[in-house]
């Protein structure tokens, strides 16, 4: 899908069949012993990594890079590369990518800018020696890409690079990028102030920068070495903090211009490590390969205030490595440990290494789609401190939801919002997607207009591409509402603030919050009447504490339930859930923000409501349905591999002592497993000839009733995969 300011058609990278078959890398190799490297690839590591450049040299004898690293003896790298070869693990390079001592020294010129100045910035080499950052967006991109290629040609035995903080920081103001915008663009790059338009295109016209280093990165790598591979550290792929990055440092697009992006994925107090977000941010990083081949790296820590590993127990290290995996991204890990987690670091890899055969050459099973929008986390979140809250919570809250239903949902991003891509979908799944292009939104459209579902909560449509307000809200039609602005609780104001309808003020966000009383209307019909629903709720007035947009429903549609300041009988009314059909398909558009209530202040009923939705607007149910207690999360993939089987991923998320901290500061540090047992699983539609528990390949006896299949996995202690042969 074309974005602002693209010069050529965008394509993802073609990854190497060695990529395809890995499921993780194991880290730091670089700095174990023979003996250790042995015990690692005999583990089942297959790819670890190796120094060739760092902030202030280089490794070997580089033509370009004049400081060689006097620690490292001259034949050194040569010795570790036929160690690793011997042992059958794949080489990964490391680079800084925009640190290098010696090329700030030599090009001034190529130092990132990070304020609107003309100042060149100075730092004093012998307090900070790796000097600061470089603009990858110029000329220095280009010697890095040369730096690459020597390396390749100098030591074919490289399969990949990583880098750590290959970005742009959030633009740069140095003078070869105020001249290469003012080309493109005709204006001068505006100040950093993300509620500016004008600087929101501009981070647009930056990542396509970025975007295009990288691919003349691949182009001329993989000219040298087709199976070379970009094996590398991503900053906008699900790790918590780093989706408060805003301005954001690359597009989320990039990642599928490398081969398999690996995600830092910390569990700590500071990550939101005991809530959703680290399942989130694992499905999030498979999603932005457009789930072909990702990695997560559980960082084993205590907590990240201080960052340590304090009495870490060694059965987390097991629960984060099965998180990983259940969630379609393969678990890398830091093989050295301290001696206390040395066997459990064995038993995971081995853990891993029985499971391998049904980790790669997989897709997940569709039926509901949730958006992910880069460009609504950005140019509508606008700020690192309120983003979680303006525009994460609604995506976490519909995430959560399903996961507590088992319900088979795909993280999918902007630009799978395509006709093409949506078309195998039943449910589409827009958790305030606020920014939407024109072709996004006729893409929405023709999908419900075919029959697909759609639920939408809040501002879904109200920006363009730039988180722009638009004159009239997009999807107004297939939604049935018309958007009137912000619902004040205790105050309604007919008028649309002029400040509003030309942008979002920071307070936007801030009004339109509240504690309401919620109301079904008694539309029998509605899904909102399911007897789970009225046993939680009976038939009094219940509390909604959240977000509400205020709108009117157009006509056709149905008002299912209603919000209204809390105990307050003098104020309207107002639409929190709206009902309509349009075309072929069907729509349930959220006013109330029940979504990121369910991710910050939940009552029971949200996740009833959310999943509700899901299924009344689908065409057909989910053809995967699971019994089993809130706390096992599932996950579906199709395997084409040797033949096509389903791969049921259940993972066992409890937590013995969760909610017995402060809850800004819990943190998973599991010491025991509770077995969860029979858990029943019925599929439907499926030619199936066997289904069998993995690893240990135990035999599960399966019921046919008509294109029913039933059956029973019968003890679950951490993760365990139901695999089914399909005919």
């Amino acid at each position: 899908m074309p974005q602002p300011f693209e010069k050529g058609p965008f394509r993802e990278v073609k990854v190497p069949a060695w990529v395809q078959d890995s499921t993780g890398a194991g880290y730091t190799l670089s700095v174990m012993s023979s003996a250790q490297r042995k015990d690692a690839a005999d583990a089942g590591v297959t790819i670890s990594e190796m120094g060739f450049v760092d902030p202030f040299y280089a490794y070997y004898d580089s033509k370009l890079l004049k400081r060689r690293n006097p620690h490292v003896a001259p034949d050194g790298l040569k010795k570790d590369i036929a160690e690793y070869q011997k042992l059958g693990v794949r080489i990964l390079g490391v680079y800084p990518p925009t640190l290098q001592a010696e090329v700030w020294e030599r090009h001034p010129e190529w130092r990132r800018v990070s304020t609107d100045t003309d100042q060149i910035p100075e730092i004093d080499l012998k307090k900070f020696p790796h000097g600061g950052m470089l603009c990858p967006l110029g000329p220095y991109g280009d010697f890095f890409i040369d730096v690459l290629a020597e390396i390749v040609t100098e030591f074919p035995a490289v399969s990949a690079f990583s880098f750590d903080g290959l970005h742009h920081g959030g633009g740069c103001y140095c003078r070869i990028c105020r001249a290469n915008y003012k080309k493109d663009t005709g204006n001068a790059i505006p100040k950093r102030d993300m509620q500016s338009e004008d600087f929101r295109k501009y981070l647009h016209w930056a990542d396509r920068k970025l975007e295009d280093l990288v691919q003349r990165m691949q182009t001329r790598l993989k000219t040298i070495n087709p199976d070379i591979a970009l094996v590398t550290w991503t900053t906008n792929a699900g790790r918590f903090g780093h989706l408060l990055d805003i301005p954001r440092n690359m597009s989320a697009r990039m990642n599928l211009l490398f081969d398999a992006p690996d995600q830092e994925f910390w569990l700590d107090e500071t990550n939101r490590g005991s809530s959703i977000v680290p399942a989130f941010g694992v499905a999030y990083v498979w999603a932005v390969s457009n789930h072909r081949v990702a990695f997560a790296e559980p960082y084993l820590m205590s907590r990240g205030n201080p960052y340590g590993k304090d009495s870490f127990p060694a059965h987390e290290i097991e629960r984060r490595m099965m998180l990983a995996l259940t969630h379609g991204a393969g678990p890398s890990l830091a093989v050295l440990q301290p001696d206390n987690l040395k066997p459990a670091v064995t038993h995971c890899l081995a853990e891993v290494k029985k499971r391998k055969p049904w980790l790669t050459h997989k897709e997940p099973e569709p039926w509901a789609a949730i958006l992910v929008s880069d460009n609504t986390r950005a140019f509508y979140g606008r700020n690192p401190g309120h983003v979680e809250d303006r525009y994460l919570a609604n995506v976490f809250g519909f995430f959560r939801a399903a996961l507590e239903e088992h319900l088979p949902v795909t993280l999918i991003n902007d630009w799978n919002l395509t006709p093409a891509d949506l078309a195998k979908y039943k449910v589409l799944v827009l958790p305030n997607a606020a920014c939407l292009d024109n072709a996004q939104c006729d893409a929405i459209r023709k999908f419900v207009e075919r029959g697909g579902g759609l639920v939408a909560s809040l501002d879904t449509g109200l920006c363009d591409e730039f988180g722009t307000p638009r004159k009239t809200p997009a999807l107004t039609e297939v939604l049935g509402t018309t958007h009137k602005g912000v619902a004040v609780a205790g105050k309604i104001d007919d008028k649309i603030d002029e400040n509003f309808a030309r942008t979002l003020p920071p307070e936007y966000w801030a009004k339109r919050k509240g504690v309401w009383d919620f109301k079904r209307v008694g539309n029998a019909q509605s899904f909102l009447e399911a007897e789970k629903l009225t046993e939680l709720l009976g038939k009094a007035l219940v509390t909604f504490k959240g977000p509400v947009a205020r709108v009117e429903a157009r006509t056709g549609s149905s008002v299912d339930a209603t919000v209204r300041t809390k105990d307050s009988t003098q104020e309207p009314e107002l639409p929190a859930v709206v009902s309509h059909k349009f075309e072929s398909g069907k729509a349930v558009y959220l006013a109330a923000g029940i979504d990121a209530a369910h991710y910050s202040s939940s009552y029971p009923y949200y996740r009833l409501v959310l999943t509700g939705a899901m299924r009344a607007v689908a065409s057909t149910p989910p053809p995967v349905e699971v019994k089993a207690p809130m706390c096992v999360q599932v996950s579906t993939v199709r395997q084409k591999k040797n033949g096509e089987r389903l791969v049921i991923h259940l993972f066992n998320d409890v937590n013995t002592t969760a909610g017995h901290g402060h809850p800004a500061e819990e943190v998973p540090l599991r010491e025991e497993v509770i077995p969860i047992h029979d858990i029943e699983v019925t599929l439907k539609g499926y030619n199936v000839k066997e289904v069998r528990q993995e690893p240990g390949a135990h035999g599960l006896k399966f019921i046919k009733t008509g294109d029913a299949v039933t059956f029973t996995v019968p003890k679950l202690r951490v993760h365990a995969m139901a695999v089914v042969e399909l005919g």
